[in-house]
């Protein structure tokens, strides 16, 4: 099933969250391309002082993938919030509903686009009868990081211990990834939903550090850190090692003209996920799919057990997607 059309953004006029995935108020540094001048510093800085350059590197991957929050203050919805304080950390809760007595949604953060266009689907989804639980950290130091994607799958299983099992949990692009993570590790939830999906933790840097232009010895150094940090190889991370076990359905939604994640990483999870259906859309964006009317309706059918989108099969041959 392909989806092709403009997106009509699913506006709604909410306040910036005060919740960041960073103390402070400021948000994530936003992808922006890089000055021809900038690159080339990089690059030479990356031959003269690669260590350097992969530290820095490191610290600007943070900000590119720390995550903003989650939607807040939406007109017709009241809220509850709460704070699980863990151990050497705390979790900011909010519910619309009661998700202990209804249906609920799970969301884990999101990035300051996306979480502005999920405004719209709590008040779709709650309005269908669901609760909805989102959660961002409450604050998050440099002496404490391991990984955006790490921290988010841990903070998902234990607010989703609180709750109980998820009538669905749903993420986009690095979230999305993280609640396959966590499906793995145990969280439960009957059904998923994932939007713009990460499928590969090491082509993700990699594309990180060819649009920053630092240059092969700058990224395989990054990756070694990366890799000391969270105590583990990428390799061990990616779709096609994780995904077979999860058996619940899932819906992969990707937009094919995606120019942040490409489409064969959300492909790669429909693949791989035993019970997944891929929905294609096209001209839509990695963002734009969240903002789109449609894909929301299509997702709420997915939902209430219809069978959205095409299941994928393809030859063993292809095992990690198209390059």
């Amino acid at each position: 099933m392909l989806l092709s059309r403009h997106a009509d953004p699913l506006t709604d006029a909410s306040p910036a969250s005060d919740i960041t995935a960073r103390s402070g108020d400021t948000e994530p540094t936003p992808t922006t391309p890089l000055r021809p001048w900038t690159r080339a510093l990089q690059r030479l800085t990356g031959l003269l002082a690669p260590r350097h350059a992969a530290r820095k590197g490191l610290v600007r991957l943070d900000d590119e993938t720390a995550l903003a929050g989650s939607p807040r203050h939406i007109e017709g919805c009241p809220e509850h919030r709460e704070t699980l304080a863990l151990r050497g950390r705390r979790v900011q809760i909010v519910c619309w509903g009661d998700p202990r007595r209804q249906p609920y949604v799970l969301l884990p953060p999101l990035d300051a686009t996306g979480r502005d266009a999920m405004a719209a689907w709590v008040r779709t989804l709650t309005a269908q009868g669901y609760a909805v639980v989102a959660f961002a950290r409450e604050a998050r130091t440099m002496s404490s990081q391991t990984s955006t994607l790490l921290e988010t799958t841990g903070d998902m299983l234990e607010v989703g211990r609180r709750y109980g099992e998820a009538a669905a949990v749903m993420g986009h692009s690095l979230g999305a990834m993280s609640v396959v993570l966590a499906l793995h590790q145990g969280l439960r939830a009957k059904r998923a939903i994932l939007v713009s999906a990460q499928a590969d933790p090491r082509a993700a840097l990699q594309r990180f550090v060819d649009r920053s232009g630092m240059g092969p010895r700058v990224g395989a150094r990054m990756l070694a850190l990366l890799e000391s940090r969270i105590g583990q190889g990428l390799d061990a991370l990616q779709a096609h090692r994780i995904a077979p076990a999860i058996g619940i359905p899932v819906l992969v939604v990707h937009d094919l003209l995606d120019d942040e994640v490409p489409w064969d990483e959300g492909e790669r999870f429909a693949r791989h996920l035993t019970a997944a259906r891929l929905l294609t859309t096209l001209d839509l964006g990695h963002h734009g799919v969240l903002n789109d009317p449609t894909v929301l309706r299509d997702c709420l059918r997915f939902l209430k057990g219809e069978a959205i989108g095409d299941k994928v099969v393809s030859s063993p041959n292809l095992p990690y997607g198209f390059s």
